[in-house]
């Protein structure tokens, strides 16, 4: 028997930290048989997968400081090159990841279809929280031509039929794989991995890591710093990741308006893989105040580490994390709750690293890429099918 051959279209890659979903994934599937050739964005080019994978770099130049009709320009160009492999490569299958110009990629999709080609999408993002009115026309198209949709979590599952009038039967909840693959305990002290990121001379180190932008709640979190400081004096918030269509002054300003910068620490820049591991062994408690999420790969990488998490009952987060056994969960927007929350773990060494411990053992036991590669193949099957 022939393997599945599958094109699987994820133009985002290394640019936001997708690569990780992507190698984990693509490897998974590579062992039950499946043939994934991977589409993704030149900037992937500077990861490595774990094992050897078929990796066409065709949206090239689509980010950056380029001039827009430039990039749009050549986003287009990928989509017409996708839709010539996959024609010409015999897939029976497109498996498709974001759409970042939402009425190009429906007319792709579009023509997938027509030629018959199965089509599979996995919703990331069910609506960006950043869409344009091009978007909210052209998505419900877009989710319309799936033979089959993957969401990550029941909650999105929920807003994907309620929003958009999506049959139940055609969407089917994968979980996000863990991150265990690239977590390197052990490889220093924790002391030099602290000195590193320049946190040595702190007792306790609260992390916000990843992309900055406005959903993510960063402004309560510092507004709640302030009673993290008061029980816990010696205590520094780190934030490390880019901003992404938000402006880091404005919290810089309130950090000033509060009086917290010996408290607080910013690294508003890409962390390359090689760092990630010294900022998460490196925290105490990673903070996820998060307003809205459907789901959250920081999340998933904090308890991949072991970290005790304080995180908002939102989207997908609340299904991740059990309320004080793998972490606390706390309402959007509540600073008092979530000063509190952390303040607990920080005076709590034991409980949060049992807590910790709980979080990672439940990533080994039920967030495999294995178990997400065994849903993923069941449902291409179901597509054929």
């Amino acid at each position: 028997m022939s393997r599945m051959k599958v094109l699987f279209v994820e133009p985002v890659g290394g640019h936001r930290g997708m690569h990780y979903y992507d190698f984990g994934l693509c490897a998974a599937l590579s062992d039950l048989d499946v043939h994934p050739t991977l589409v993704t964005s030149d900037e992937t080019a500077a990861h490595s997968p774990p094992v050897p994978l078929d990796i066409r770099f065709l949206f090239r130049e689509i980010y950056g400081e380029r001039n827009v009709a430039r990039r749009a320009a050549n986003y287009l160009y990928a989509l017409f090159q996708t839709a010539k492999l996959a024609r010409e490569g015999g897939f029976s299958i497109v498996h498709c990841h974001y759409f970042l110009i939402p009425p190009a990629d429906y007319l792709f999709l579009l023509g997938l279809k027509t030629a018959g080609v199965k089509i599979v999408i996995t919703a990331h993002d069910v609506m960006p929280f950043d869409a344009k009115s091009y978007t909210h026309f052209a998505l419900p198209r877009i989710y319309g031509l799936a033979d089959k949709i993957i969401v990550h979590a029941e909650d999105n599952k929920r807003r994907m039929c309620d929003q958009f009038g999506v049959q139940a039967r055609k969407v089917d909840v994968i979980r996000h794989g863990n991150y265990m693959p690239y977590v390197e305990e052990g490889r220093r002290p924790r002391e030099l991995l602290r000195e590193e990121i320049g946190v040595k001379g702190f007792a306790n180190v609260v992390l916000f890591f990843g992309q900055i932008k406005k959903v993510k709640g960063l402004d309560h979190l510092i507004r709640a710093f302030p009673a993290v400081v008061e029980q816990h004096p010696s205590t520094v918030l780190l934030v490390a990741g880019q901003a992404w269509k938000d402006d880091f002054s404005s919290y810089e300003c309130l950090v000033k308006l509060l009086e917290l910068e010996g408290n607080f620490i910013s690294r508003i820049e890409h962390i390359p893989d090689e760092d990630v591991a010294a900022y998460f062994e490196s925290a105490d408690v990673v903070a996820l105040p998060y307003v809205e999420v459907y789901q959250s790969g920081v999340l998933l990488m904090a308890c991949s580490y072991g970290r005790p998490v304080v995180a908002t009952a939102v989207g997908g987060m609340k299904e991740v994390i059990q309320d004080g056994v793998s972490g606390y969960l706390v309402p959007a927007g509540d600073e008092e709750r979530l000063a509190e929350a952390i303040g607990k773990l920080l005076s709590d060494r034991e409980k949060a690293e049992e807590m910790g411990h709980r979080a990672r053992q439940m990533m080994q036991e039920h967030y495999s890429w294995e178990s997400a590669a065994q849903g993923t193949k069941q449902i291409y099957s179901e597509a054929l099918g």
